[in-house]
């Protein structure tokens, strides 16, 4: 999977709902140790990666999920740990999180849309500001998803800001 691959899955799949929510619950995780993932288990984070990456995002994305994220983070609600999780595993942590489903309806958002579009902007945006290393195992982004987010740079900068 490479050095790239993995900073990339814990940057996205678990550090972009620990990063919009309290980090004090990812700290109460029990921490595992580091195996080398199985062929299929680089297939299967390969696909997630790239289902993300093309998720497209809705035009008032970025406002709706600072909003999101600030409601979400006011109302104290921890993330699941999502770190060796698949994206559905993801979804489905998500949606049983107490509270959070009224949070997001409010906002628009389904749990499925929350992760999709939080995993999606993650991946867009940090492979905007830090392009791949050559022959890196990218995901291809969203063309869609690229131009929203240089069009709207500030509301960008606040969805990140808003997450750290």
């Amino acid at each position: 999977m490479g050095q790239y691959g993995m900073t990339m899955r814990l940057t996205i799949l678990a550090a972009t709902l620990a990063a919009a929510l309290p980090a004090a619950a990812m700290a109460q995780a029990p921490q595992q140790q580091a195996r080398q993932p199985s062929a299929a288990e680089i297939a299967a984070f390969q696909h997630d990666m790239q289902a993300a990456a093309q998720y497209p995002l809705p035009a008032d994305f970025l406002p709706r999920m600072t909003t999101t994220i600030r409601a979400i983070q006011a109302a104290g609600i921890n993330p699941p740990n999502a770190q060796n999780l698949s994206l559905a595993q993801t979804i489905d942590q998500t949606a049983a999180i107490p509270g959070l489903s009224q949070i997001l309806a409010a906002n628009g958002f389904t749990a499925r849309d929350f992760v999709m579009g939080i995993s999606a902007f993650g991946i867009t945006e940090a492979m905007i500001r830090q392009p791949p290393p050559a022959g890196a195992h990218a995901p291809t982004l969203n063309p869609a998803n690229v131009a929203l987010l240089k069009a709207h740079q500030p509301e960008a900068d606040a969805l990140m800001k808003a997450m750290n």
